[in-house]
């Protein structure tokens, strides 16, 4: 039996003897995957993008809680006179952990028959494969996780050191709502708000590399038009109280507190960005299988809180520009009430933004303005202004342009 020559080996180097190249199909490959015994399921689950009813589900829950957290917040600061913006921005903010706690909470008792220490090595491999299909964990990793001469930073040290950073960003924010919160309306300041979509939109050009139509540039210089006049357009109206006397308890300088809910807008749109860019994967994911990631990455900003600015409440109270006092039953009760609805809110806007992209997720923001506004005309009897009106309609149409060109562009 002769040999083949070097000649015959180039022509067919991998067919065995008398079969060509034209025999072969894809289909024998099994898709790539042959000897893979993974479960077709399981690439399916987790290329599987989150249904739009569980989209508007969330979004639902999240304009919910924004409203229920606005309107509890502002009750105990201006009916019953409990004004510690920064120690309920505290508190609201450090709860940030609990949905994380719950959901492994629920881990656990799901697989309950395994063994604690595998369970924890599982859940702590999985957290590092997410954290390593982000696109920045390869080109920003090296720059933001510090280590010593020789050494590298894994997944973990990546996202501890992005969240501190997002919780930086969203402290500035929180901090600014709450501020705000006690000088102006809930109405004027969730409208106010709404603007962070769009500087969402600016931001998503460098950080996340999108491209912004005409409509998002027109729909940008809208919201700017709307806010102002939301800001400036009736900061001299005067809302009577409930003796009859002139003046109102609530939003008695709004000025002052327009101007600073704009500065927490502007944070906010940063820290949703950010979120989309450090904490979401680049590979196609279920919601479940999505839902690990995010709420760590949720978590760590609660953890952060928690431990970091009660250093801030004490200088605050030694230098008497925040006197702590402890709350009564019914403060506490409101408080509990306004927290819960915050961490559940902010938690579930940032799962939007995962789901979806930075632009959807504030559109909880946008919806928003019309049941706070409900909410303070049932409430406070503030009715709202010519202003309010007219400036919040340019923020909806704008919002809604922007929508629209956003979509497109994904679709086509």
């Amino acid at each position: 039996m002769n040999a083949p020559t070097p000649r015959d080996e180039q022509h067919q180097p991998f067919l065995a003897a008398g079969r060509t190249s034209d025999e072969i199909e894809l289909a024998q490959f099994d898709g790539g995957r042959a000897g893979d015994r993974t479960p077709d399921l399981h690439y399916a689950q987790a290329q599987a993008k989150p249904s739009p009813f569980l989209i508007g589900v969330a979004l639902l829950i999240t304009v919910l809680g924004f409203t229920i957290n606005t309107e509890a917040t502002a009750y105990f600061e201006d009916v019953l006179l409990w004004k510690k913006p920064f120690a309920t921005l505290y508190i609201t903010h450090s709860s940030l952990a609990l949905p994380w706690i719950c959901h492994v909470a629920y881990l656990r008792f799901k697989n309950r028959h395994i063994d604690y220490r595998v369970w924890v090595r599982e859940y702590n491999n999985q957290l590092r494969g997410s954290i390593s299909t982000i696109d920045a964990y390869v080109t920003d990793g090296p720059k933001l996780v510090w280590k010593r001469r020789g050494r590298l930073g894994g997944p973990l040290d990546f996202l501890a050191t992005a969240m501190a950073i997002v919780t930086l960003v969203l402290t500035v924010s929180g901090a600014s709502w709450f501020l705000s919160l006690s000088l102006t309306t809930p109405a004027d300041l969730t409208a106010i708000y709404n603007c962070s979509t769009f500087f969402a939109a600016a931001f998503s050009v460098p950080l996340l590399k999108e491209k912004l139509g005409r409509l998002t540039i027109v729909a940008v210089i809208l919201s700017i038009v709307g806010t102002f006049i939301i800001a400036y357009g009736d900061t001299t109206a005067e809302h009577p109280l409930n003796d009859g006397s002139s003046g109102s308890q609530v939003g008695t300088s709004r000025l002052l507190g327009n101007l600073v809910a704009c500065v927490g807008a502007v944070a906010f749109g940063l820290y949703e960005v950010l979120f989309k860019k450090w904490a979401c994967s680049s590979r196609p994911m279920s919601a479940e299988a999505s839902l690990p990631l995010t709420l760590a990455a949720s978590a760590l900003t609660g953890v952060y809180t928690f431990c970091t600015l009660w250093v801030a409440l004490i200088l605050l109270h030694v230098f008497g520009i925040e006197t702590f006092v402890w709350p009564s039953m019914e403060v506490a009760l409101w408080i509990t009430i306004a927290v819960l609805s915050g961490s559940i809110s902010i938690t579930l806007l940032v799962v939007l933004v995962i789901w979806t992209d930075p632009i959807f997720g504030s559109f909880a923001n946008v919806l928003s303005v019309f049941f706070v506004t409900l909410a303070d005309w049932l409430i406070f009897g503030l009715s709202p202004s010519t202003a309010a009106f007219a400036g919040g309609g340019m923020v909806i149409v704008a919002f809604s342009m922007l929508t629209w060109d956003t979509f497109a562009v994904k679709k086509h």
